[in-house]
């Protein structure tokens, strides 16, 4: 896709976007009806023979940067369905928002289609026009936008291909690969290696597929602080697929747990991103990546799993294998790389979703200033998070009697309780903890973004790296 950015208003055969207010409809011309165009959010009208999409934005108090991403995808999709695929996105009164415009475009524009017969034709140029006294400043921040949204829509293809073609090794395979095109250093952990360093976690949850697809623990590093400088860990979850083991799922929809690796693949995406940009920070990626299915070598409910910082989990439910694998990582995280503070992505519970519905991801944190650096990246990158409890009584819900730890505490606060085991293992560390289970992918296309895996994640980490710092 070719961008480019200043005052003049994009070629002839491109589309104009221009936005509109719901206050400022009934001044075009020539004059339309409310059934017509309604100038809401996700509302389009086509004027053909004017080379003009107009896309609503809806009352203008509510107006922000994530309005705004949303109306350029939406119009964005829309063009696509008719095959115009050059674009101009008319901005000369929020040049402040050049990135989001154009974030929203891009991510508009992605659609998995590896197996389709005939793909749909790529965007081929994005105009961003301005002022010329505010070009130097929004090609700036569309070049960091563009970078991100690549990086979203990167970690969408990973996510979206099926269990049979991404096995735990596949997925060491593509990081080693992104860590070769990026100059990333990368360690990845296999069977053999995860036994000899006690990974109790992961060959458990991993153990139903093993030896033919193995679990792995995969290790993306950039170096960009100061020397000795604590990393910030980024940890993500990354089951290929998930059956639930022994502790089987029902047969209706279980296809979408190709998408339990969602929060590794946001991890993957985030260290592309940071690769580019080059922030001063040291930041360090963790996969925790199993296969979970049921045979005669898997775990089983009321085993006993020793994970790698020496914590005996009690297993409970072998369908809650996520914070298994993640007890491995974040474990890691803090006695090997002596992570300066971690976060993890999961798409950990369906208990989040009965909560929070699919438009946030539930967070939970043990450090306010941590906790609060995670709450404003995720604002700026124009991801919904929300705040969840960490009560005793959560802590006290997943206590075994023969273990540390249990490894459900139940229905009742179910993605508490998980946080609540995830915590165990961040120590003293800094943490904090997103479960995205409902926001990682669509069932169906939105107005402004396509079904499958949404890249949930990769905006807010990329924030994080660049502003955190303790």
């Amino acid at each position: 896709m070719k961008l480019s950015v200043d005052s003049r208003s994009g070629k002839s055969d491109a589309v104009t976007i221009r936005f509109v207010f719901r206050d400022q409809r009934a001044k075009l011309q020539p004059p339309v009806s409310e059934e017509e165009f309604s100038a809401k959010l996700n509302s389009l009208l086509y004027v053909r023979h004017e080379g003009v999409m107009y896309s609503g934005l809806g009352e203008r108090a509510k107006f922000d940067a994530n309005r705004l991403r949303t109306a350029a995808g939406t119009a964005t999709m829309a063009l696509k369905k008719i095959g115009r695929t050059r674009i101009a996105a008319h901005l000369i009164d929020w040049p402040q928002f050049s990135g989001a415009a154009l974030e929203g475009i891009i991510l508009a524009s992605y659609r998995y289609e590896e197996f389709k017969e005939k793909p749909a034709p790529p965007i081929e140029s994005v105009h961003i026009q301005v002022l010329p006294e505010d070009a130097a400043a929004a090609k700036r921040a569309c070049e960091r936008s563009k970078t991100i949204a690549d990086a979203v829509n990167y970690a969408r293809g990973i996510a979206n291909r099926p269990g049979n073609l991404l096995d735990p090794g596949a997925v060491a395979e593509a990081a080693v690969a992104l860590a070769e095109a990026k100059g990333l250093k990368v360690t990845v952990l296999d069977e053999r290696k995860l036994r000899a360093g006690k990974f109790g976690g992961l060959l458990a949850v991993g153990g139903g597929s093993t030896p033919a697809r193995g679990p792995r623990l995969i290790v993306l590093e950039y170096q960009g602080g100061k020397r000795l400088e604590a990393p910030l860990a980024l940890v993500g979850k990354a089951i290929t697929f998930d059956s639930g083991g022994i502790s089987i799922k029902p047969a209706a929809n279980m296809e979408e747990m190709i998408f339990d690796k969602c929060g590794g693949m946001a991890v993957l995406g985030a260290m592309s991103a940071i690769a580019d940009l080059s922030p001063k920070r040291h930041i360090v990626g963790i996969l925790a990546c199993a296969e979970n299915l049921p045979s005669a070598t898997a775990y089983r409910p009321g085993d006993i799993v020793t994970a790698y910082d020496g914590q005996h989990i009690e297993i409970v439910n072998t369908d809650a294998e996520g914070r298994v694998v993640l007890a491995d990582a974040i474990g890691y995280a803090r006695r090997v790389c002596k992570a300066g503070a971690i976060i993890d992505l999961a798409t950990l519970t369906g208990a989040c979703g009965v909560a929070l519905g699919d438009q946030a991801a539930g967070f939970w944190s043990n450090s306010e200033p941590f906790g609060a650096a995670v709450r404003a990246s995720a604002e700026a990158a124009g991801e919904r998070i929300w705040p969840m409890p960490l009560f005793q009584e959560h802590e006290t819900q997943i206590k075994s009697e023969v273990g540390q730890l249990k490894n459900s505490g139940g229905r009742l606060g179910g993605a508490c309780t998980a946080a609540a085991f995830l915590k165990a293992f961040a120590g003293e560390t800094p943490w904090a903890h997103l479960d995205i289970a409902y926001t990682a992918h669509r069932e169906k296309n939105e107005p402004h973004l396509a079904r499958g895996a949404t890249g949930f994640g990769v905006r807010t980490l990329v924030e994080l790296a660049e502003h955190w710092g303790p």
